[in-house]
């Protein structure tokens, strides 16, 4: 790796934290452990009503690293926006409060970026579930993308798959998270910031696909970023029953930016793609809720009913797929809802199984 002049660049590593007070110390130690010293870490403390503020300030007073925010509650992406307006740094990591880094991460992904001379460097994570480890490298290789190839293997892919990449629907937003990511500090300032509470679960779609537009992207094939999965507090894990209602908000939002980037032809199949993968983390959203079978069915029809949605399935290319979800999309195209429910709920019921 490239010797870095400690005293010239600073990395400013951001924290939105809400309800973290059993996670925050694991993650701010391994923030503080940092081999790169050169870091400043800001809290954001998002009116947290658990012992989290002051846990914050006790950092803060240890080590001056570390400055606090403290705001009003405004949700997470509100928090992260106030880090990145705050931030000193050249460059940005995004961490959540309830993950945590190895300690050469900012070390090694901004060795990355000087020698690329990359404006973005992205790595892989590790899923942590009490009982195991999963590893989820974003892909099987490094790489430095110049552009164009850039815009068409990264900024296109956080729009939708195409073509080989349909084997795995289930990854649309593998490359799509804030966290993840070693971002220039003005490519950062470029990301879109809409509230969770408007799109639902998709605010870092919104934000990459602003940010990464005419960026270059580096890849460093290292599992840096350790991604807490037995949170049950985490707004990953709660049914939303306004999802889909969000949802056609988000893509609302991403058609705008489509039509407006004179990539409307080459981003209309992604983007359509999107719309039928999506399907599947809706499905398992409207499985998570307590109603009946015969109302989460209804619920499921109400969705696939929508002409964004018709005419995502209608073109949706199956071939790629193996035997389970082309049953799966061969469902939602033909609106067998009821059937659609049972299969959601056996994905449903084995998902937590599988990863023990």
């Amino acid at each position: 790796m490239q010797e870095i002049d400690a005293q010239s660049i600073k990395v400013s590593i951001i924290v939105p934290v809400y309800n973290a007070e059993k996670y925050l110390k694991q993650c701010v130690e391994s923030l503080l452990s940092q081999t790169y010293r050169n870091v400043e870490i800001i809290l954001v403390d998002d009116g947290s009503p658990d012992e989290c503020p002051q846990l914050c300030n006790a950092y803060a007073s240890k080590d001056k690293r570390v400055r606090v925010i403290h705001k009003e509650n405004g949700g997470l992406s509100s928090a992260r926006e106030t880090g990145i307006q705050n931030a000193n740094g050249n460059y940005i990591v995004v961490v959540d409060s309830d993950d945590w880094l190895e300690p050469n991460t900012v070390s090694d992904c901004l060795s990355i970026a000087l020698i690329d001379n990359a404006d973005c460097v992205m790595f892989g994570y590790v899923r942590e579930y009490p009982q195991k480890s999963i590893s989820s490298p974003l892909f099987d290789f490094n790489f430095s993308y110049e552009l164009p190839a850039s815009e068409e293997k990264i900024h296109r892919r956080v729009v939708g798959l195409i073509g080989n990449e349909l084997r795995n629907p289930q990854q649309i937003d593998s490359l799509s998270s804030v966290c993840m990511k070693l971002y220039r500090s003005d490519i950062a300032r470029k990301g879109k910031i809409i509230s969770e509470r408007i799109v639902g679960t998709s605010e870092d779609t919104i934000f990459n696909l602003y940010a990464l537009d005419g960026c270059k992207v580096s890849y460093i094939n290292k599992c840096f970023y350790h991604y807490r999965k037995s949170n049950a507090q985490s707004i990953t894990t709660q049914h939303k029953p306004d999802l889909a209602e969000k949802w056609d908000v988000m893509y609302d939002v991403m058609q705008e930016y489509i039509d407006g980037s004179g990539r409307k032809d080459e981003y209309r199949t992604p983007f359509l793609n999107r719309v039928a993968c999506g399907m599947i983390g809706l499905g398992l959203n409207e499985i998570g809720s307590s109603e009946s079978m015969h109302k989460k069915s209804r619920h499921l029809k109400e969705i696939l009913d929508k002409p964004l949605y018709r005419e995502a399935f209608l073109q949706f290319d199956t071939s790629y797929c193996d035997a389970k979800w082309k049953l799966f999309f061969l469902l939602c195209k033909k609106r067998w809802t009821f059937l659609l429910a049972v299969l959601l709920q056996i994905m449903n019921y084995l998902r937590p199984r599988l990863a023990n």
